[in-house]
Parts: C-alpha cells; sequence; structure tokens
C-alpha cells in the first residue's frame, strides 16, 4: 500500500484539504478526497485492478496517485471544484474512474469532465500556485532501521524548484509513542531536503512517516507506512 498526498490550498477565502491515497492490493483503488470545514464535498475513485494482475511496479501506482492529486488541487485552484461537484455518481469511459458527489449538492448545472476541467485551468492560467511536495528517491522505512527522507518542493504552475520550504518528518502511530519528530529543516536552492532518520521500534501500532512541508503557497505533506 502507497499512502499518500496531502494539501491544503485556499481559494476564496475558503481552506479545502485534499486527501489521496492508495486502498492496497486488496482494494485496489486510488482515492482522492476533498474536505473543507470537517465535511466531504467531492471523492474521486480510480481502480487499477488491471495493474494489479500485470503486476506492475508500485511506481506505476504513486504515478496515479500523483496525476489524481495533482489534477484536483489544479481544478480547485482555478476555481472548478462546483463543476465536478454538480455531477451526478458515473463511471468515466476513458479512464474507469467513479466521480461521487454528495446527496445533498445541487442539481447538475451542466456536463463536464475532469479532463476538460484541467484543460481549461492550463488554457486560462488562472489557479493559483500552490505548493507540490514529491519524494526525490525511493522511500522505505522499516521499524527500528535507519531510512533515508529526500524530497523535493516545487512550484505547481512552473515545476520551479522552492527554496526555504520549512520541512518537518514526523512519526505517527496508533500506538505509543504517537507522534515523534524526526528531522527537520528547510530546503535547498535546488528545492530538496535531505536526512536521514531513525524510525522507532516496532509499538504494536499502524504507524507512518509524515513529511510535511510549509511555505507562503500553503502546506503539502507526503505519507509512508511503516513496516517491519
Amino acid at each position: 500500500m502507497l499512502t499518500g498526498y496531502n494539501t491544503d490550498i485556499d481559494y476564496a477565502g475558503t481552506v479545502y484539504h485534499v486527501q489521496t491515497e492508495d486502498k492496497g492490493r486488496s482494494n485496489p483503488f486510488v482515492e482522492t478526497l476533498v474536505y473543507a470545514s470537517g465535511e466531504i464535498l467531492y471523492s474521486r475513485r480510480t481502480p487499477y485492478h488491471d495493474l494489479v494482475e500485470r503486476g506492475v511496479e508500485p511506481q506505476a501506482v504513486a504515478a496515479i496517485m500523483e496525476r489524481q492529486h495533482r489534477s484536483i488541487v489544479d481544478a480547485i485552484g482555478a476555481g472548478r471544484l462546483h463543476q465536478l461537484m454538480s455531477r451526478d455518481e458515473e463511471v468515466a469511459s476513458e479512464d474507469d474512474t467513479t466521480i461521487v458527489r454528495p446527496r445533498h449538492s445541487a442539481a447538475p448545472a451542466s456536463e463536464i469532465s475532469l479532463d476538460q476541467v484541467i484543460v481549461d485551468y492550463l488554457q486560462a492560467q488562472r489557479g493559483r500556485a500552490h505548493l507540490v511536495l514529491q519524494a526525490a528517491r525511493e522511500h522505505d522505512f522499516p521499524y527500528g532501521a535507519r531510512a533515508r527522507v529526500a524530497i523535493v518542493a516545487l512550484e505547481s504552475q512552473s515545476s520551479a524548484p522552492m527554496a526555504g520550504v520549512e520541512i518537518s518528518v514526523l512519526f505517527k502511530s496508533t500506538a505509543e509513542p504517537h507522534r515523534v519528530l524526526l528531522a527537520k529543516g528547510v530546503t535547498g536552492q535546488d528545492g530538496q531536503f535531505r536526512d536521514e532518520v531513525v524510525v522507532p521500534a516496532y509499538n504494536g501500532g499502524t504507524s507512518a512517516i509524515v513529511v510535511s512541508a510549509r511555505s507562503e503557497l500553503g502546506l503539502s505533506e507526503i505519507k509512508h507506512l511503516v513496516h517491519r
């Protein structure tokens, strides 16, 4: 299981939290949820059963996660979330993606695909830039071991590296200790942050390493499960 992307984006005075996670090989979906004020406004689920059957590497699933997460964040930045929310539950013919809207949402005003939303955004270039956090190497976090962390912070519109972004690396768990700061610092001129951390020993819970970033463009984070 790969987990996940989290981004906070401010549009028109409302902060939207976008969360994208891999549900795992036993439930092969990439799911993105959009929250505001604790309420789920939008959900997008992309299946990858075919990739599991073909034994494709995890990097392929990671690419789906990143593309889906970034496209929805960009749509929010372009002010097009309401058009996504106006659609009834459906399965998109092109990519077999299930799009779900809350039952209390307004009736559909027009039919528009997510792809068209993003095309409109890219053409208009009206979206607000936001912080994008990406892994600069493949990560692996075993309990009780040393592990390397390498990430890069990018500006969403230009993909330019961002220097001076505040980075924190946290161990979070359902058991004690619930939260441990493993490393912190800022990105260099190349937008990268690299460090080596010591992952706490197995504590009987479910744990994750959370790499969080903060800048004037907002917040972003990447999560990785810790394993034995």
